[in-house]
């Protein structure tokens, strides 16, 4: 068990060796499937950026460093950009640390705090390293872009 312990602590490092911290009420890992899972009440925090959620699975590449971050389940979350800032909700959340991407689906509640702007979709991709973001929705549930205009 501390051997796992340890080889989590250490593989939860970014390309910029960003500490990550992650607190659940069950954890899980198999060392075969490189996969980490953490339930109940899961609270993780990068940097400025903080999610939280019902369950968090990690998937490790061979090196034991993080390829895919999903949680699942009650999401919320807050996610910083150079240029922006972002909380939400939504039903899943993946995040994709070598792409800086996360991409937030079903259901998703997104305020974009620094200018003040509401997004609502099926799914959101936000991008860390160019700082855009692409909303979809459905036929059936649009996509919806909130703002005020000062004239």
């Amino acid at each position: 068990m501390r051997k796992i312990l340890l080889i989590l602590v250490f593989s939860f490092s970014f390309i910029l060796a960003e500490k990550v911290e992650v607190s659940a009420n069950s954890f899980e890992a198999d060392e075969i499937k490189r996969v980490s899972l953490f339930k109940g009440k899961v609270y993780i925090k990068k940097g400025k950026d903080e999610i939280k959620s019902d369950s968090l699975k990690i998937d490790f590449d061979k090196q034991n460093r993080p390829i895919k971050y999903k949680a699942v389940g009650n999401v919320s979350f807050k996610i910083t950009t150079s240029s922006q800032r972002f909380v939400g909700t939504s039903g899943e959340i993946i995040y994709w640390p070598l792409k800086k991407k996360y991409i937030a689906s079903k259901n998703v509640n997104i305020k974009e705090t620094t200018k003040n702007r509401i997004l609502k979709g099926e799914k959101i991709i936000i991008d860390r390293v160019s700082g855009k973001s692409k909303i979809s929705g459905t036929k059936n549930k649009p996509v919806k872009f909130i703002f005020t205009v000062d004239e």
